[in-house]
């Protein structure tokens, strides 16, 4: 009689798939990266990637291999950073100390790492700006010009960062294999795709990665006494629970650092609160609605076109916890993994 919800937060029937003016008049291939293909054979094929998120520097290198040319069509640059495919670090601690050991250590310096990123994001934007791209100068040369293709209009985290293993789209784009157009699309033409600069960029083949569509609740119509739950009028309590719901948990992990980060810390308390109803006798445990709290109505303060389109989707959350998700691992270790159970918030009862 408890419902996790483990499905993710994307609709897998649904991505996000913008109409373009005319398009129906193009001759070739029209894919959305969601509904791939296997059997699409793009050897020797000229590729338009529309995007500049994770799919479309994901997609742009692998399909160079054996593309005649891949162009990587944006509308604005993303932050795009390099690192190794395989952690140096690993490798050398697994020649001196056992896996399970190494795996601890690697994982925590990961994480630290990436926490020490984003707090710097967020205090000196200016400077982390800077620093990330003079790592694409440094990759792509002086002659590229990174301003126009690589220089968002945004600061560092305030939208997720694209992580290319060794260097795979900045080679792929030195060796000419692939190019990045940055430009409005004005329309399809029957041969590709017209930009309003006046280019047309010829393809057989226009892969559309233009992102998903969240969804809340897993798409599952969740009901109370036979009212349906609407996510967006309820609090989130501790990331995981909705405010005047019992028995209801969901998965949802951070966007600015590994996902299962926090997937990890919420199956930890679903588990941890399961045992606590059990040890108490009890049925049901609901996080109690609070009048008093001070709501921020962004869920996930992100920037993110993804993101910005399901605020009406997303759950409320508060200015402090236990109704604020704080992104932070270290300190949600405390919030979620160590401090009890039991609160003012969260009642347990046996229905009558």
């Amino acid at each position: 009689n408890f419902l996790f919800l483990c499905g993710g937060y994307y609709s897998y029937d649904k991505p996000y798939m913008p109409s373009f003016p005319n398009q129906d008049q193009f001759q070739g291939n029209l894919i959305h990266p969601q509904f791939w293909d296997e059997s699409m054979d793009y050897t020797n094929k000229k590729v338009i990637v529309i995007g500049s998120g994770a799919t479309a520097v994901t997609l742009v290198p692998a399909i160079a291999e054996k593309a005649e040319h891949v162009t990587m069509l944006q509308r604005s640059p993303s932050y795009v950073v390099s690192a190794p495919g395989e952690d140096s670090w690993s490798n050398a601690l697994n020649k001196i100390f056992p896996t399970r050991l190494t795996y601890f250590l690697i994982r925590w310096k990961n994480v630290l790492r990436t926490s020490l990123g984003f707090y710097l994001s967020r205090k000196y934007p200016a400077k982390v700006k800077e620093r990330l791209i003079n790592m694409v100068r440094d990759e792509l040369g002086d002659d590229f010009d990174v301003e126009k293709h690589f220089t968002p209009r945004y600061n560092p985290w305030d939208q997720r960062m694209c992580l290319v293993p060794d260097s795979d789209l900045f080679n792929s784009i030195k060796d000419g294999q692939a190019s990045v157009v940055t430009d409005v699309i004005d329309r399809f033409d029957e041969k590709g795709i017209f930009v309003q600069s006046g280019e047309l960029i010829e393809a057989d083949i226009i892969v559309s990665a233009t992102g998903i569509e969240i969804n809340a609740l897993n798409d599952i119509e969740v009901s109370v006494d036979q009212i349906r739950v609407e996510p967006h009028n309820k609090l989130s309590y501790k990331g995981m629970m909705l405010s005047g719901v019992p028995n209801l948990a969901f998965s949802f992990g951070y966007v600015n650092a590994s996902w299962t980060l926090r997937a990890d810390l919420t199956c930890e308390y679903v588990c941890r609160l399961l045992n606590q109803m059990d040890k108490q006798g009890v049925t049901t445990c609901i996080p109690e609605e609070d009048p008093n709290a001070i709501v921020d109505d962004e869920y996930i303060d992100f920037t993110s076109g993804y993101v910005q389109r399901a605020l009406d989707k997303l759950p409320k959350q508060g200015k402090k916890s236990p109704w604020r998700q704080y992104q932070n691992y270290l300190k949600d270790i405390f919030l979620v993994r160590l401090f009890s159970i039991k609160d003012s918030t969260l009642k347990f009862y046996n229905p009558k």
